[in-house]
């Protein structure tokens, strides 16, 4: 009987000027729609939607993420639909940038009101080269005690040739494995905005 190796940090990762350079100084990620096709939570399998819109907050686009001392601010809205039924339309979530890191803080709903005290390091692995709808972008986080990775696309629709070159490209060049993963279950020829989420990706 197989067993899976536990889940490790990966081999390589995207520098922080590497990333800057692939989306734009963080351009190519925000006014666009990323939808999870996998993850390394277990929770994750009995997700049917799960997408998260990135935006600059208002006033933010114009600074200068390479400038010393500069903390750029963006915003992530979360929604997600289990194989059940069962929404969730997260809190927004604040998200910080500087030159050499990225974080999420994810929003507690009080009821009385909203609070994020925990910032989360996210470290980029993989991003998709020039709005590419066949290519993965693949964030690595720890977290309580976790080793976490989550792989977006901007197309759920994404072939299944591509998504076994894609994990072959982080298996081999990455170190990170596909039997590590958990599948969000899209349904086929699924049908973008039909959630609620703008229509917003590049074509």
């Amino acid at each position: 009987m197989s067993t899976t190796k536990p889940i490790t940090k990966p081999t390589k990762t995207l520098s922080w000027q590497e990333f800057y350079a692939k989306t734009d100084n963080a351009n190519k990620l925000m006014d666009r729609v990323w939808y999870c096709i996998a993850c390394t939570e277990k929770d994750v399998g009995n997700q049917h939607i799960f997408w998260e819109h990135w935006y600059w907050k208002e006033g933010e686009a114009t600074k200068d993420i390479n400038a010393k001392n500069v903390i750029k601010k963006a915003k992530n809205h979360t929604y997600t639909m289990s194989t059940k039924g069962k929404e969730v339309d997260y809190p927004i979530w604040p998200v910080k940038f500087t030159s050499e890191s990225m974080k999420m803080y994810p929003a507690i709903d009080l009821k009385c009101m909203v609070i994020t005290p925990v910032g989360m390091p996210m470290q980029p692995v993989l991003f998709p080269s020039n709005d590419s709808r066949s290519e993965f972008r693949v964030d690595y986080c720890e977290a309580m005690g976790k080793k976490m990775y989550f792989v977006f696309v901007l197309d759920p629709n994404i072939s299944k040739a591509d998504k076994e070159k894609q994990f072959d490209l982080l298996e081999e060049e990455n170190g990170v494995l596909r039997e590590w993963f958990v599948d969000v279950q899209w349904e086929e020829n699924y049908t973008l905005g039909s959630t609620g989420e703008p229509d917003i990706n590049p074509k």
